[in-house]
This record gives C-alpha cells, structure tokens and sequence, in this order.
C-alpha cells in the first residue's frame, strides 16, 4: 500500500519561473499535494547585451566566476561560457545553481554552507587582488561585489538576463478568489512584487490584495524573500532552512501546520 504524502489534498502555487517550476512541482506532487504553476517572473536577455559580451571574450582574464542563480548559468550556456578556461574556478550559491552548472558541463569548486551571497562572500577567502565575474539579474543586489571590493578583489557585475513580469498573476487570482490554495510559495522578492502589480492590473488594489493573501500559508524561500513579504504587511507562515527542495518541504509542512 503507497504511503499518503504529508501534504496530500494540499493546493500549493508555486510562483517561480516555468522552466524553473517542473522539478519542485513533481516533488510536492509526490508528497500528495495538487500543485499549480502560475508563474509571476519569466526572464529575458539583458536589454544592451555588450557588457556580458565583452566580459566573456575576456573570460581567460578572470580567476572565478560566481553563479547566483540558475538562470545565470543559463545565459552564460548559451553565450558558449561553459565550461569555462580550465584555470577559472566557478563558485555556486547553492545546490541547485551547482546543478544547473554541471548539467551543462561544468564544474563547481565552491557551495557555501550558507546559500546566499552573503554565505558566498564568507566562504570566499584570500580574495585581494584576484579577478571575479558575476553574472546576475537586472534586480540583483550588490552585496556580494560590494563585500569583495571591499576585500581588495576586482569584482565585474554585469547583467546577464532581466527578471520580468511571468504571465501567472491571472490564474493566482482566479485560485485566491476562489479559495482554492492552501499555500503559495514565493521563491524571490520578485515573485511577490510582479504578483502584486499584476493583481493591481486586474483591478485589485493592494489592501484587498493582501486580505487576499493573508488567507492562505505565505512561505518564503529564504530571508530576502520573508522580508519582501513581512515589507508589504504580510504574514510569513514559514521560510525554507535552506533554498532547496528539502527545505521547500519543510517550510510547507511547518506552515501548513501553523496555519492549520
């Protein structure tokens, strides 16, 4: 007899990007809960391309490059980066980003403990006078090449795709209207944000917005996530230890339990 899933009869949103939604999807679905993709972020190419361009013509230059995100890895994947000149080592803020890496024939030479850029920057040592690239999003903060500036490294920046507004606010707001979630999981500040502004498109203005949310099991991915949420008045009914798909389970069993 199949074991009943602990989140089984649940109804989770998951609001990242598509192409980054099916992995998490299947492993809620295998826990028993019904899951809807409805995503409020997609991505883009970065509006001037020629900072990135210029960077990865000198890519040889660079002692290490930094992926923040999968998407980054994406972008460089597809400019023809990866794998990278043998003596340029590539760090990864987390397990699924390394993953991203190696399934496009890359290596990873550093995980911080911590999967943030704050964690990346404490694992980094001895970095005075070394050269580092960091592709990241349009909205990406710079605490990580602000923190090795600071260390006497030489830190690049450059964009290397947008975050823009994904085409799930519509369905979210059908799925909130009708009270129809449990629980919805927002994987970035920016999920949260294009949700909003899409539920203001619609005609929902933010304080029923947030009536709205309130209803359900608000989870975060991580503490920049929980603080966008707690920004906008909203409850954080639990945030994941750790921004993989453990830590995304068991966010939603401790906040599908709080909620109750």
């Amino acid at each position: 007899m199949k074991a009943v899933g602990r989140l089984q009869g649940k109804r989770i949103a998951v609001t990242r990007a598509a192409e980054r939604a099916e992995g998490l999807a299947s492993a809620l679905r295998a826990e028993g809960a019904e899951v809807s993709i409805c995503p409020t972020i997609a991505y883009a190419p970065p509006e001037d391309p020629a900072p990135l361009e210029a960077a990865l013509r000198r890519l040889d230059r660079y002692d290490w490059i930094v992926f923040t995100s999968a998407a980054a890895v994406d972008a460089l994947a597809e400019q023809g980066a990866l794998p990278p000149p043998a003596h340029v080592r590539v760090a990864a803020v987390g397990k699924a980003t390394a993953a991203s890496i190696e399934a496009r024939g890359g290596r990873v030479d550093l995980i911080p403990a911590e999967q943030n850029a704050e964690g990346l920057l404490a694992a980094l040592h001895d970095v005075a006078g070394k050269r580092f690239l960091l592709p990241v999003a349009d909205i990406a903060r710079d605490t990580l090449a602000a923190g090795l500036r600071a260390r006497g490294a030489v830190a690049d920046m450059v964009i290397a795709y947008r975050t823009v507004p994904g085409p799930g606010a519509r369905e979210l707001i059908t799925l909130l209207c009708g009270r129809a979630l449990d629980a919805i999981l927002f994987s970035s500040p920016s999920t949260l944000r294009y949700l909003l502004d899409g539920m203001e498109q619609f005609g929902i203005d933010r304080s029923v917005a947030r009536a709205l949310l309130t209803g359900v099991a608000l989870i975060a991915i991580g503490p920049t996530t929980a603080r966008a949420l707690r920004d906008e008045g909203l409850p954080v009914a639990a945030q994941a230890p750790t921004p993989d798909t453990g830590g995304v389970l068991q966010a939603l069993y401790d906040g599908l339990a709080e909620k109750g």
